[in-house]
């Protein structure tokens, strides 16, 4: 009997041993999605387009974010536009934390935050982020605080990785999802296998399709942002043409049979590589990797993607692009540095976002610089609906780079009734061209032109043959009472501020 014992115990000793030895060899438990996920609540208040002078109305919106290595949250910069509080809560909990925000790239997509208040990522974990293998065809988990207490989870399947861009000419890597969810693409985090695989910024209603900036862009950004002095995407910015299987251009521009690449059709010189490339040069690699002829590259990872890929995924300002190009039916190698993304490279500015517009009231006529902002104004269809010589700049905005980085567009976007410009009340949404016979390049140039004037009137032009004319005296004298009846702080703005 205590030998049968002995043998049962000596067995049961073997069992728990190998049952110990199994659990070490598990990898650890993923912290739960409550302690890498956070709530954030934005109050906003966007300018006035139609009345520059003035804020829009106060808004709020929850959005989501996760925490990641160093007390910080990332999420979509896109969400926390034109913002007078950042506040974040943890957990479920009623407590709000005031945020701080370290950076914000809108032309990658991503923002970083971070709490003055330490104590808010007690019992809070940074997020894993995915790597190595391929992800295609993978269920996702999407991350969604819902009424600031509920964290809710949505199923998504992988569809697509693929270069998009943001302005101006911003090559991102981003992922397309479908799925269920009928809100979001407000930063919620998106994790396959329990990593981060990307920040959600953007949501079809229509096709279910989520869009998530890829987990490799948020990497790039704080590679970028740990060398002390964030430089943000790098300026490359050139129009392209695929060359595919037309033969007669391959033939013509004396393309080989193994050759393939893109044919570059326009080259602002202020672009990276605008001193060194030329209009009809066709590349044929970046940095030793091949173009094929839709102007896609192998990527390993990710399958084939867009060359911008190329220049914008793991390229920082600063370094080197070499590049084999066809020119002249000949061979050349060529390099050239990366450079940031200039202050003013669009005559119309392509992000206006937490700027106030520029602007200057004069006579009742409210003047101001075009932007995207007041092209959005419009309407979800302004690419529809919006002023149409206002739209041809919208569409010429890069073959117009090199006009200089003071020149802009600017309109008269209204008139304000008053009997100093009666008769043109109802002029409105109208590209001005010269003042007293000279073209205004800005909004500055064009207050200089009318204090500078000698005449007794100013007569404004626009496109499509229509003027004003006003008695610069009388404009000048009722300025006073025009900005009163008004409620209108200042005539004049030209500053970002």
């Amino acid at each position: 009997m205590d030998d049968k014992r002995n043998n049962l115990m000596k067995k049961l000793s073997i069992y728990i041993c190998v049952l110990l030895a199994l659990f070490a060899s598990l990898p650890a438990a993923a912290a739960p999605m409550e302690e890498q996920v956070v709530n954030i609540i934005v109050t906003s208040q966007k300018y006035d387009y139609s009345s520059p002078w003035q804020k829009g109305e106060i808004t709020r919106a929850n959005i989501t974010g996760c925490v990641i290595d160093g007390n910080r949250i990332v999420t979509s910069a896109y969400a926390i536009t034109d913002n007078v509080l950042i506040e974040v809560l943890k957990k479920g909990e009623p407590r709000k934390y005031s945020a701080r925000l370290l950076i914000r790239d809108y032309h990658c997509g991503l923002a970083v935050l971070t709490v003055p208040d330490a104590e808010f990522f007690n019992g809070l974990k940074p997020v894993e982020f995915s790597e190595g293998a391929r992800l295609f065809g993978e269920t996702a988990r999407v991350y969604k605080w819902d009424a600031m207490t509920n964290l809710k989870e949505y199923s998504a399947e992988l569809n697509k990785s693929s270069i998009r861009f943001y302005e101006p000419g911003c090559g991102v890597l981003m992922h397309q999802f479908s799925t269920v969810m009928n809100e979001g693409g407000n930063g919620e985090p998106v994790f396959i296998n329990g990593k981060l695989v990307g920040i959600t910024t953007g949501l079809s209603s229509e096709t279910k399709t989520l869009y998530a900036l890829a987990s490799d862009m948020i990497r790039r950004m704080l590679k970028d942002l740990s060398s002390g002095a964030y430089e943000g995407m790098p300026f490359f910015w050139i129009n392209s043409v695929d060359i595919q299987n037309d033969v007669n251009l391959r033939e013509y521009f004396g393309m080989g049979s193994g050759d393939s690449g893109v044919m570059a059709t326009d080259v602002p010189s202020i672009s990276s590589g605008g001193d060194v490339l030329k209009k009809n040069d066709i590349i044929l690699s970046i940095n030793g990797t091949p173009i094929d002829d839709n102007g896609m590259y192998d990527s390993g990872r990710y399958g084939k993607l867009y060359y911008y890929g190329l220049i914008h995924l793991d390229k920082f300002v600063g370094d080197e692009i070499r590049m084999k190009i066809l020119r002249d039916k000949k061979k050349i190698d060529v390099q050239f540095k990366l450079k940031p993304i200039p202050d003013n490279c669009c005559v119309i500015p392509l992000i206006s976002n937490d700027r106030q517009p520029r602007y200057y009231i004069f006579g009742g006529l409210v003047l101001q610089e075009l932007t995207i902002g007041y092209l959005e104004s419009f309407g979800p269809e302004w690419k529809k609906k919006g002023e149409k010589r206002m739209l041809y700049y919208y569409d010429t905005v890069k073959s117009m780079a090199d006009e200089g980085a003071d020149k802009k567009i600017v309109i008269l976007n209204k008139v304000l009734p008053d009997p100093v410009n009666k008769g043109y009340q109802y002029y409105g949404n109208l590209v001005l061209k010269k003042v007293n016979g000279t073209a205004a390049r800005d909004i500055a140039h064009l207050k200089k032109l009318v204090d500078d004037s000698q005449g007794r009137f100013v007569m404004f032009e626009f496109a499509g043959n229509s003027s004003i004319v006003l008695d610069k005296r009388s404009a000048l004298t009722g300025e006073k009472e025009l900005l009163k009846k008004y409620n209108i702080s200042s005539p004049y703005n030209d500053s970002d501020e």
